[in-house]
């Protein structure tokens, strides 16, 4: 038996060395591969002012169009990244009670646009970021069932509001 170590010794630390070489690789693997997806959380509540803002909206009914709002904040959607990666994000916004979707704005320079691709720079890993829905002078308050961001794979992100 000692004559076979003093012969084979150097196979036996390639053999053992390997193996763990080829375990760590593997469980190294498994760690990178969790980092390397998109998961978005997506969160949807009213607008800490919704109430004063609609109000306000009806009580500058009368005045003249220059000096009233023509929309205000009423939701506001908050899209999490928890993923190791940029998220790259096409749409965001919610579901009305009558299922149609509403995108949220986001301010391009001086004018408000719709939440698309075109206009939302990518999400950071592991960082948040607000989006605001408006309603625009002579719509209804709308109720909200559920929020939702599309990333650029076309996967649609969702939680009930």
């Amino acid at each position: 038996m000692q004559d076979w170590f003093a012969q084979n010794w150097l196979a036996l630390l390639g053999a053992v060395t390997g193996t763990a070489a080829l375990l760590i690789n593997y469980l190294s693997y498994l760690h990178n591969r969790k980092k390397d997806n998109i998961d978005l959380k997506v969160d949807c509540t009213a607008h800490p002012k919704q109430a004063e803002n609609v109000q306000a909206l009806a009580e500058t009914e009368s005045k003249e169009p220059w000096d009233r709002p023509s929309m205000v904040e009423v939701y506001v959607v908050a899209v999490r990244n928890l993923g190791g990666i940029a998220a790259p994000l096409s749409r965001v916004g919610v579901v009305t009670q009558s299922g149609t979707e509403r995108l949220a704005l986001v301010r391009k320079g001086q004018y408000m646009q719709e939440a698309t691709s075109g206009n939302v720079e990518a999400l950071p890993a592991k960082s948040e970021r607000e989006f605001t829905l408006y309603l625009k002078r002579g719509e209804e308050l709308y109720r909200v069932t559920s929020a939702f961001a599309v990333d650029q794979t076309g996967r649609r992100w969702e939680a009930n509001a």
